[in-house]
């Protein structure tokens, strides 16, 4: 009985290649999907603009404008600063401007703020909601609760910044009521990517004669 030696034939060159070419695709796509999250997970949001002034502001509501007596301060401008990798997607943006804390008004109203353009663009009223608290007998009062909600397709490189202008108007109505204390309005923007929601806060200070609200 005699022992058969079996000789494995060694692989060409051309064989390893064709085999290396398949597993390339495999590879690059797993690397490509954790590059896009990273992105937007690195990324960061920030009111980095302001103005103070004896602003001249439009009347979201009635139309007009009204001039500020004393010194108003109003956020004009809000970054989005990437991190690694780029960011190329629709989003959601949602600027909230609440009503100032400590300001008791059980009857009438007061103007609050809205947005009265983003990017460049002048805001619908579609975009826009103004709430006033509410009660039986007496109805609508105090300061109104405002909202404006759009889409903007986000675009920043990697490690880049995309820095919108953002115009801020008075919104609601008044009746008359005297305002005797310095007013500060909460500011909220959040811009949804999806995978992410960025949020950035500020602040409307409107002191004591402005003649505004």
């Amino acid at each position: 009985m005699s022992d058969e030696l079996t000789v494995s034939k060694p692989r060409t060159r051309r064989a390893v290649v064709k085999g290396a070419a398949w597993s390339v695709p495999v590879i690059a796509a797993a690397v490509a999907a954790p590059a896009a999250v990273a992105s937007v997970n690195n990324a960061s949001l920030a009111f980095t603009g302001s103005q103070t002034g004896l602003l001249t502001l439009n009347l979201l509501d009635g139309g007009g404008t009204l001039t500020a007596g004393v010194l108003t301060t109003v956020p004009t401008q809000v970054t989005l600063t990437n991190g690694a990798g780029a960011i190329s997607q629709s989003a959601t943006i949602t600027v909230t401007v609440g009503r100032p804390a400590g300001i008791n008004i059980p009857v009438g109203r007061a103007r609050g703020f809205g947005v009265y353009s983003y990017d460049g663009v002048n805001s619908t009223a579609g975009q826009r909601t103004a709430v006033y608290q509410s009660a039986p007998v007496i109805g609508q009062f105090g300061f109104p609760l405002t909202t404006f909600t759009t889409t903007q397709t986000i675009n920043v490189a990697s490690n880049g910044t995309l820095a919108v202008p953002i115009v801020f108007g008075l919104a609601g109505n008044s009746t008359g009521v005297s305002i005797s204390a310095l007013a500060t309005f909460p500011v909220t923007i959040t811009v949804d990517l999806g995978t992410r929601t960025l949020t950035a806060t500020s602040t409307i200070s409107v002191p004591v004669g402005a003649g505004i609200l």
